[in-house]
C-alpha cells in the first residue's frame, strides 16, 4: 500500500498565564506516508492531523490516578486509521487553582 509506521515521542509543557500545569509526554505512531510527510514539512504538526485528516479520533481512558503530593494524571488514546497517540498528562497539584 504504500503506507510506513513512523513513531515520534513528545513532551509538551501546557501553562496558563505564564505557570505549568501539566506535561504531556505522548508516543505518536503515523501510519501514512503523506501524513509523515507533511509532518516533516513542518507545515502540519503531529497535532494538528486529526484536523488536517477531518477525523474524530476515538478516545480511551487507559489508567488515572492521584499522588500523595495531592497532583494527578491520566494516561489515554486518541486514535484513527493514520494516527496513533498513547498520551500521559501529569497535572501539578494546584492546576484548578491558577489564577492569573
Amino acid at each position: 500500500s504504500g503506507d510506513i509506521d513512523a513513531v515520534w515521542d513528545r513532551e509538551v509543557h501546557l501553562s496558563v498565564h505564564s505557570q505549568r500545569f501539566c506535561t504531556a509526554r505522548s508516543v505518536v505512531t503515523v501510519r501514512s506516508v503523506d501524513c509523515i510527510r507533511l509532518v516533516h514539512s513542518g507545515k502540519v504538526g503531529i497535532g494538528q492531523l486529526f484536523r488536517y485528516l477531518d477525523r474524530l479520533p476515538t478516545f480511551e481512558i487507559l489508567d488515572a490516578g492521584r499522588l500523595d503530593d495531592g497532583s494527578m494524571w491520566r494516561t489515554y488514546t486518541l486514535e484513527c486509521k493514520e494516527v496513533s497517540c498513547v498520551i500521559r498528562e501529569d497535572f501539578v497539584s494546584n492546576a484548578w487553582a491558577i489564577e492569573p
